[in-house]
């Protein structure tokens, strides 16, 4: 199935590169599906992969019957953010970063 594009504050954007599927055990039966793809440049994630909830279904067949074949996804084999570019708080800021900087 093709994906029609998105739209983020009316301007184009891509599909997402790939789908995974998910359970929860708070809810049996129901498999999640899920959009993976990039932050854009004007987040301040960019770069970053990005995890986005599509749709739920009451089977695996359903779900890839919609979004295609994929896999289940789980939280040890999904790309992660990384934080590690924002300021700690040792880190100096031009300008100063807190209220007691000034």
């Amino acid at each position: 199935m093709t994906q029609e594009k998105q739209t983020h504050y009316g301007r184009a954007r891509k599909p997402f590169d790939y789908y995974t599927m998910g359970t929860d055990q708070s809810m049996p039966g129901t498999v999640f599906v899920y959009g993976w793809g990039t932050y854009e440049r004007s987040s301040v994630l960019a770069g970053q992969p990005m995890k986005k909830y599509l749709a739920s279904f009451d089977s695996e067949a359903e779900a890839k019957a919609v979004y295609g074949d994929m896999n289940y996804s789980s939280k040890w084999t999904e790309p992660q953010v990384s934080l590690s570019h924002l300021p700690g708080e040792d880190d100096p800021v031009p300008g100063g970063m807190y209220p007691d900087d000034f």
